[in-house]
């Protein structure tokens, strides 16, 4: 048989999530050039052992042959990947359906911003590098530092913090996130991590509480803020949600605190497809072109189908339009963005409709919508995350001695950033995978059983 028709018939008559060569030369179609954020004609991709390389002094090539309608780009990163799944107070993360959804979904590595189960998921992990499950790759966060980590105690000493530090990160953790955190404890943990070389971001909140304002955050050297850009217009008598409904986006005051990001390098995951989820807001944006119900196991779904809208979801719907105008703000001032999806399936407070792996399409789409270029959306989610965690040396674009990870999709981004959806196949690592092999494998897995 022909060579370059082998991973087809992998795919097509094993039907099995992924076909792996040592050496895998992809043809055709067209590559997204993160330099100049526009598609080029592919000339050939060349994956070695895994990693983009030249193509030269290698031999016996598997290839795959795309047509013209096919747009290759870098591997989707998500950096704010949760895994989590929530009832009746109690909470795990999901190893079995959210890993197969990411990467169906073009994410080939996820940060998941908090782990509720930590040698879980580094079970996971394992288990994904011997080839024995698929998924994304895990940038481990290790457990949460404040209040939502399970194991939190808030008398936890100075010492203690460090050695935590010390201890994920030796375990192989690439960046930690602050969430139910004090002034002081955070600043311990933003000075630990950085003695490793590794980053911090922060769920933060307004002051309210003992909390803290992204903006003393920043003054501390934290690296990336979720969510609130903070500064004095998150005033410390309430929290920052409620601060945030009632934010000017025009606010002459807030060019403060935008220009505090620019000036210190600190990126801004803005989540904001999430709220406007949560907030049940009416667009297309929002719309299940997924039927993501065939995912959730029959209990979850039953649950779902059973949740009625909450105060909370009417403050998010209040805060949507405020997050849309602050952040088209703040990238028109130059601030660093980077993408993340923040969708734990939370059964005990619904966040509204969308899956993690597919919810990244929606947040590339709210950015667009904002009047955000798509070329610019899609540096976001594959070279800018890569520099933002620090990794930018090994993933971010198809370029030699990075991870040969790729997503294949159909039709031009450019021209509709809801192209993305249009997911086939995925090459993590050389590995590649059929999309819908993957989901298919994922329906009635999300979730728990009772």
């Amino acid at each position: 048989m022909n060579k370059r028709h082998v991973l087809a018939v992998i795919l097509l008559c094993i039907g099995s999530f992924q076909a792996f060569s040592q050496n895998l030369l992809i043809k055709g179609g067209w590559v997204f050039d993160t330099e100049s954020k526009s598609f080029q004609k592919n000339s050939g991709i060349y994956i070695e052992d895994g990693i983009f390389g030249e193509g030269e002094g290698a031999s016996d090539w598997e290839v795959l042959n795309l047509s013209d309608a096919d747009y290759v780009l870098p591997g989707l990163i998500d950096l704010h990947a949760h895994y989590r799944v929530s009832y009746d107070n109690k909470a795990y993360d999901d190893t079995v359906a959210m890993p197969k959804i990411f990467l169906a979904n073009g994410i080939t590595s996820t940060f998941p911003a908090g782990e509720i189960e930590p040698e879980k998921m580094w079970g996971l992990q394992e288990a994904i590098d011997a080839n024995e499950r698929p998924g994304p790759r895990i940038l481990h966060s290790g457990p949460y530092y404040g209040t939502a980590a399970p194991d939190w105690n808030s008398d936890f000493t100075e010492q203690q913090i460090r050695d935590r530090v010390d201890y994920w990160a030796k375990r192989g953790a690439l960046g930690f996130k602050a969430k139910g955190i004090t002034k002081e404890h955070l600043a311990i943990l933003i000075d630990q991590a950085h003695k490793h070389n590794l980053t911090v971001t922060g769920h933060l909140d307004s002051g309210f509480r003992n909390s803290v304002n992204p903006q003393d955050a920043i003054k501390m050297g934290i690296d990336r803020i979720e969510h609130f850009l903070g500064g004095d217009l998150l005033v410390a008598t309430t929290s920052a949600y409620n601060s945030l409904k009632d934010l000017d986006p025009a606010d002459p005051r807030l060019e403060e605190i935008i220009q505090l990001y620019i000036k210190n390098g600190v990126y801004f995951d803005a989540t904001l497809g999430t709220y406007g989820a949560i907030g049940l807001v009416d667009s297309p944006i929002f719309e299940d072109w997924a039927f993501e119900n065939q995912y959730f196991t029959p209990f979850a779904g039953n649950v779902i189908k059973n949740v009625k809208p909450s105060s909370f979801n009417e403050l998010c719907a209040l805060i949507y339009p405020v997050k849309q105008g602050v952040l088209k703000r703040y990238y028109d001032a130059g601030g660093l963005i980077t993408v993340g999806t923040d969708r734990p399936l939370l059964l005990d407070n619904y966040l509204g409709g969308g899956i993690g792996g597919f919810f990244i399409h929606r947040e590339m789409a709210a950015m667009v919508e904002i009047g955000i270029p798509a070329a610019d959306v899609l540096y976001f989610a594959t070279q800018q995350n890569a520099e933002a965690f620090k990794i930018s040396d090994r993933t971010g674009s198809i370029s030699p001695g990075k991870w040969g990870d790729v997503m294949i999709i159909k039709g031009n981004p450019l021209e509709d950033i809801n192209r993305t959806r249009s997911v086939h196949t995925v090459v993590k690592a050389g590995k590649v995978f059929d999309s819908k092999t993957l989901l298919e494998a994922a329906k009635v897995k999300l979730g728990p059983e009772n």
